[in-house]
Parts: structure tokens; C-alpha cells; sequence
């Protein structure tokens, strides 16, 4: 049987609201204990406001993160409702099947993966990648860092500047500056890349130096220059990309160089295969509940609290299991796509079981004829 237009779109809407409810409280939630934790690193430089910007900014990843979780509440919040109005019951005696039923399902979901993979590419990890630089800027309290294109770091009459930091690890786009007393410029130093050494010094790859201090200008290269002290290996992650702030494409590309030049690949493949599939855990956890959720029409007098309890364990639950598999195979050093997929195809075999086991009213006429 085709649904109806209007019952596709009712469902749809059930479906909407019970994600938004879930993500809003999640959201408020973390948020708060998220400022509260920021409460004790205030200081003159770094204000409530400014806490606050950060959490603000910050917030968005969470959900993110937890958007199987919040598709899982929110699905089972929708039937929930939908049962206790007897709304599934009456659509089932109209003749929708548990397959109708799911069909309904489907657009919502594509649209709720969509809006994730769109999100986590786009808009979440430039907000986290922002707002970790912001907190950074405000709360160092050894580095005068200003406000500017790139990062900019003044040591006395030296001003530094980092124009690009790909993947928080080795800075791009290097020019020093120094002036003398009166504000005259003394010496400008251009590089193309630096490599950061013990002591906080950094050696300057393919630099170019030019020099007003002597009687005569000076315009020279040099293939490598050790300066400073500035950032140190532990500070600079903090002022660039961490994982958390680089969007799916940016981890792969990390991955591919990291592999390129030997390194150790296996956390930031890991890292890109968590978001690349985020959005199919979430779809894959609105399948699962949709599929319970079509069988709460038929025990319309169970409690609406044990169902939502009964979403909240699924999410959370399908979370850990996630994070523990995900844990052991980079352990274990078994193949990171893998090891990020099993979790999703358990679930989806496990709901093709269930709705195969799942009697509708289609399915019965079906077997009487």
C-alpha cells in the first residue's frame, strides 16, 4: 500500500520534532557543564563572555558526536508519542505495513544525513577549529599573541607570524620581524616552512632573509635558519588543528601525507573513518527505532517512559559499543574502515531481523490469500 502524502509528512514531522527536542537538550546540557568547567579558567584576559563565545562555538561538535545517540532518543520519542495517540494503531488498521511504515521513514533520515555529512564538512569544524584558537589567544598567558591574519606572537622587539598550520603540526607561511628601539625595521625574515626543535627553537626551511642593521642592505638565502625560542611542539597543536577541528576531506588528506612520509597514519585515519560515517550511524540508529517503534502500536497499554528509556539505552549503548570497538581496533592494528563499519552493519542486520520477524497487517492478507 502507498501512504498517503499527509501521512508521510505527519510522520516526518513526528520524526523532526523528536530529533530538534533531543538535540536541544543534549546541547543545553553539555553547554552548561562545558561553562561550567570553563568557570575555573577565567582570568582578565579570558571573561565569562568569553567562556561563553567558546562553549557556544564548541557546542555544535558535541551534538554532532552524539547525533546517533540523538537519532536514536529522538525516533523512539516520535513512535512513542505516536503509540500513546493510538496513531500507530489506526495506521496499521488502515492497512500500512511495518515495509509502509519504514518508507515513510526514509526521506526524513536521507535529509537528517545529509544535514550531518553537510554539517561536519562545512560548518562544525570550522566553528571548534575557531573557537580552540580563540581560547587559546586569550588565555596564553607567556606569549603576547595578537589578533591577525594567521597567528601572530611578539617577543620583545620580535613579531612572529604563521600565516598556515595544516593539520597542527608543522607551521607554513613563516615571517619574523624585528625593529629596534625607535620602531625602525632592522631585519625581515621570509621562510616557506618551519621545523620545530627542542628548547622551543625552530629550524626555518628555504628562508630568505633580508637585513637593515649593518651599512648595507642584505638580501640572502638560506636553506635552513635555527631561531627563536617561540611555540613549542606541545603549545602549537592548541593554536593549530587538533583532529577534533579538521573536517572529514582535511583528515583524509592528513592521512595520505602522514602515509607518504612514513609516519604513523592510523589515529587520524581512524579519526576521518568516525566522521566520514557519522552520518550512517545516525541513519542506521533511525532504522533500528523505527523498526521497534512500528511495534509499539501493538502494545499500546506499555508505559511511554519505559520506551523512551528503552531509546535512551539503544543510543548510548550502540555509543559505547562504538567507542570500545573503535578503541580495540586501533589496538589491535585491524583495518580502521572495518573496524568503523561493523557497528553499523550489526545494526542494520539486526533491524532487517527484526522487520522479517515484524507481523503488519500487508504482510497477513498476504499469507491469507
Amino acid at each position: 500500500m502507498v501512504a498517503p502524502v499527509i501521512l508521510r509528512r505527519y510522520l516526518g514531522q513526528a520524526l523532526l520534532r523528536g530529533w530538534t527536542t533531543v538535540a536541544l537538550v543534549l546541547g543545553a546540557m553539555f553547554a552548561l557543564l562545558q561553562l561550567l568547567d570553563e568557570g575555573d579558567n577565567l582570568s582578565e584576559r579570558y571573561r565569562f563572555i568569553d567562556a561563553l563565545a567558546y562553549v557556544a562555538l564548541t557546542t555544535p561538535l558535541r551534538v554532532l558526536e552524539l547525533s546517533p545517540v540523538i537519532a536514536a532518543l529522538g525516533t523512539v520519542m516520535a513512535f512513542a508519542t505516536l503509540s500513546r495517540n493510538s496513531e500507530i494503531v489506526i495506521m496499521r488498521t488502515a492497512g500500512l505495513s511495518t515495509r509502509d511504515l519504514l518508507r515513510m521513514a526514509l526521506p526524513p533520515t536521507l535529509a537528517l544525513a545529509c544535514v550531518l555529512a553537510a554539517s561536519g564538512e562545512f560548518l562544525v569544524a570550522s566553528l571548534q577549529h575557531r573557537a580552540e584558537t580563540q581560547r587559546m589567544v586569550l588565555r596564553s598567558g607567556n606569549l603576547d599573541l595578537l589578533a591577525g591574519k594567521g597567528l601572530w606572537s611578539r617577543t620583545g622587539p620580535q613579531f612572529l607570524n604563521v600565516r598556515e598550520l595544516p593539520a597542527g603540526q608543522a607551521p607554513e607561511g613563516i615571517s619574523l620581524y624585528e625593529f629596534d628601539e625607535k620602531g625602525r625595521l632592522l631585519r625581515a625574515i621570509e621562510a616557506e616552512r618551519a621545523e620545530l626543535m627542542p628548547d622551543r627553537r625552530w629550524r626555518l626551511v628555504n628562508a630568505r632573509i633580508k637585513d637593515w642593521s649593518g651599512t648595507t642592505r642584505l638580501n640572502q638565502a638560506a636553506e635552513s635558519l635555527d631561531l627563536g625560542p617561540f611555540w613549542s611542539a606541545t603549545e602549537l597543536p592548541a593554536l593549530g588543528q587538533s583532529l577534533a577541528t579538521m573536517p572529514p576531506h582535511a583528515l583524509y588528506r592528513y592521512a595520505q601525507h602522514l602515509h607518504l612520509t612514513g609516519q604513523d597514519d592510523r589515529d587520524v585515519r581512524m579519526a576521518f573513518w568516525e566522521k566520514a560515517t557519522l552520518p550512517l550511524s545516525a541513519a542506521s540508529m533511525v532504522l533500528l527505532c523505527a523498526v521497534l517503534g512500528v511495534g509499539f502500536g501493538s502494545t499500546r497499554s506499555a508505559a511511554f517512559g519505559w520506551r523512551v528509556l528503552a531509546g535512551a539505552v539503544i543510543g548510548v549503548g550502540f555509543y559505547l559499543l562504538t567507542r570500545i570497538l573503535h578503541t580495540a581496533g586501533n589496538l589491535l592494528g585491524l583495518q580502521q574502515a572495518v573496524v568503523v563499519l561493523l557497528p553499523i552493519a550489526m545494526v542494520v542486520a539486526l533491524s532487517a531481523f527484526i522487520a522479517a520477524r515484524t507481523r503488519g497487517p500487508g504482510k497477513t492478507r498476504e499469507h491469507r490469500a
